[in-house]
């Protein structure tokens, strides 16, 4: 169980080191006007193409450490809106604010979300957040309670400003649905792909934390390399990634992701990929994302039982799939 963090002088140090991960990714500053509401106040947002995202941050004196986040390109003198804050209590415990560090009982240190979304919109609040967001969830000791949190990622993890983007576009996108429905459901006939459908909604299942906060960035760079290898690609609420063959307008291919690839979650994953091909009236594909240390030991196994396996390596901020293009082979002979 994760433990937050209150110490005044450690919460400085962290939240500066939070800032310093976006530094390598920055291409430019800008002045823009911050939209609050019904009013906008004058600022300096830093943009990176890479992630995606512009953020701004100051510290309110002896207040808290204060980070706000939008995503599309700033234009000079624009008014831009706040998609999200993930701010750092100054000291102690404040569960009105929305970020916070804790710590595991390895010593790791997470960047954390208590689901606090506001924005002066009708159906955009924390209940949405803890209703419908999908991502890496662990319980913490909160002073004298226990919290479920989201946690965005690992604070020494060089891929801490990747995964603070995909949060922030999840995060525009819960807002968005909300805005659009107040039930938050909306049909979605056409094939596409969700950055807010990768991941897992809250349960009672403790995981292995820094394992995880890699698994949205995994899920994303593979639909990536498959788009960019002219596949049609997809996801809902029960398929996290699938492939559909545009001949016959149906589901091809079947993934399931695994960062955290211990034996239950393994086993767990082959099953469901099982299930789903055995429910299917064609000839569906199951495919098994694992870690490449994990793909030697379990791929013959679940080969056995039909489940293709293809490993995946993190390097820093890169990941690469080295077996992935039989895949493309296997659907694509032609090329």
């Amino acid at each position: 169980m994760l433990k937050v963090i209150a110490d005044q002088l450690i919460i400085k140090r962290y939240a500066r080191q939070f800032i310093r991960k976006f530094k390598p990714f920055i291409d430019e500053q800008v002045k823009v006007k911050l939209g609050h509401q019904g009013a906008s106040s004058p600022a300096k947002v830093l943009w990176s193409k890479k992630l995606g995202i512009w953020l701004t941050s100051h510290a309110i004196d002896e207040v808290r450490y204060w980070n706000a986040f939008g995503v599309d390109r700033p234009r000079a003198d624009q008014i831009v809106s706040i998609i999200t804050e993930i701010n750092f209590p100054f000291a102690g415990i404040d569960r009105k604010t929305g970020g916070a560090f804790a710590r595991d009982a390895w010593g790791n240190i997470f960047v954390i979300h208590r689901g606090k979304i506001g924005g002066g919109k009708k159906g955009v609040g924390k209940s949405l957040f803890e209703n419908h967001y999908r991502g890496v969830w662990s319980f913490m000791e909160d002073g004298d309670c226990i919290t479920q949190v989201a946690v965005i990622g690992a604070l020494n993890s060089p891929r801490l400003a990747l995964q603070t983007a995909h949060f922030v576009k999840k995060i525009e996108m819960l807002k968005s649905t909300a805005l659009h429905s107040a039930q938050t459901e909306i049909n979605f006939p056409e094939v596409t792909f969700r950055e807010d459908l990768v991941g897992s909604l809250p349960s009672v299942e403790e995981p292995d934390i820094e394992a995880r906060c890699d698994h949205d960035f995994v899920v994303s760079n593979l639909a990536a390399l498959l788009k960019r290898w002219k596949f049609t690609i997809g996801n809902d609420s029960t398929h996290e990634l699938f492939l559909v063959e545009p001949s016959r307008n149906r589901k091809s291919h079947v993934f399931e992701v695994l960062t955290d690839a211990r034996e239950k979650n393994i086993l767990a994953a082959a099953a469901k990929l099982l299930l789903q091909t055995a429910s299917d009236k064609g000839d569906l594909v199951p495919i098994l994302i694992l870690p490449e240390e994990k793909m030697i030991t379990c791929a013959q196994m679940l080969q056995k039982a039909g489940i293709i396996v293809i490993g995946f390596c993190l390097e820093d901020d890169r990941i690469v799939f080295p077996d992935l293009g039989k895949i493309r082979l296997d659907q694509n002979p032609q090329l």
